[in-house]
């Protein structure tokens, strides 16, 4: 009987190794997004999260110091090849879930779309007239632009020391500096071995405040994986800085100062069946009407009990 029951649970033993190694070969053993990933059969709870981070508030200058803003570092990592992956952060898209060409990506960074440009005909070139530094003209079907001033009786075509094609007005870019708002998503964990409760980043996105943008609306450029971005910062130390405008002695690798949530946001949105904002659920008044002091109430108190949950499972 002994040895039965030995062979019963060394058989239940081996099926149970046997099927974690299989949801681990299929990708469903942990988040393949996380960079520290909990084993699903670890979590006790899980709830997604989102938080708004305003880079141009003070307590975020660790992440936005001048010429080091963390939307600079990541566009020239873009520019330069050294992240090769991201993704559409369009309304709508799930986060990590549609990728986007480099030139997709440098395209949001317009404040118009450069496909949009037309160039207009200029005035028919005038071999008497004298022309001016920046004036332009049409010769040939094509239009020009003068190099000078007291630009008299030269040929746009071939004196182009005068003279250069003129494509049309360049789209303008928005700066780095201008591109303050980072949206962390999470996940919010509590994992039963180590009872504990972990906030597992999934995704970074930049957007460009309404106050910039050109029509009045947060403007999503783009999104990031942390994981991604994590070995990144780790690959280039020098760059990946965030800064301690208090010690600089404790200056930080940006992947830790993500990891010990060295940023200050305010909550955006919880995951809910019919994926609304914390704005949409507590944003208005008594009256019926839009009221952002009663959206930041009710993203403090969904805040607190998260806090709140978090004490109670310690307890469980």
């Amino acid at each position: 009987m002994m040895k039965l029951l030995n062979r019963t649970l060394l058989t239940l033993g081996f099926l149970s190794l046997y099927a974690v190694a299989a949801m681990a070969q299929e990708g469903t053993y942990a988040n393949n997004n996380s960079v520290l990933p909990i084993p699903y059969y670890e979590q006790l709870y899980k709830q997604r999260t989102w938080t708004r981070v305003d880079l141009a508030q003070k307590q975020n200058k660790g992440f936005f110091s001048k010429n080091r803003e963390f939307t600079k570092l990541l566009i020239d990592a873009v520019r330069n090849d050294e992240i090769t992956t991201y993704y559409s952060a369009e309304p709508g898209i799930t986060e990590l879930d549609s990728l986007i060409t480099k030139e997709q990506f440098l395209n949001k960074l317009y404040r118009t779309d450069p496909s949009q440009i037309v160039v207009e005909p200029e005035m028919p070139y005038e071999e008497d007239f004298p022309y001016y530094t920046d004036d332009r003209v049409e010769f040939n079907g094509r239009n020009y632009i003068s190099l000078m001033d007291d630009n008299l009786g030269t040929n746009p075509e071939t004196d182009t020391d005068y003279w250069a094609p003129f494509e049309g007005e360049k789209a303008e870019e928005y700066f780095p500096s201008e591109i303050t708002i980072m949206e962390v998503m999470e996940d919010v964990i509590f994992d039963k071995r180590r009872a504990r409760q972990y906030n597992d980043i999934q995704s970074i996105k930049l957007i460009v405040s309404g106050d910039i943008s050109v029509d009045g609306a947060n403007y999503p450029v783009a999104t990031f994986a942390f994981k991604d971005l994590e070995k990144f910062f780790r690959d280039y130390p020098d760059k990946a800085l965030w800064y301690n405008q208090y010690n600089s002695a404790e200056d930080r690798n940006l992947a830790d100062a993500f990891l010990l949530r060295l940023f200050h946001g305010e909550l955006y949105k919880v995951e809910n069946p019919e994926d609304l904002t914390i704005m949409d659920m507590y944003g208005e008044n008594e009256k019926g009407e839009p009221s952002p002091r009663h959206g930041l109430i009710g993203a403090e108190t969904l805040r607190m009990k998260m806090l709140e949950r978090e004490h109670n499972l310690w307890s469980y």
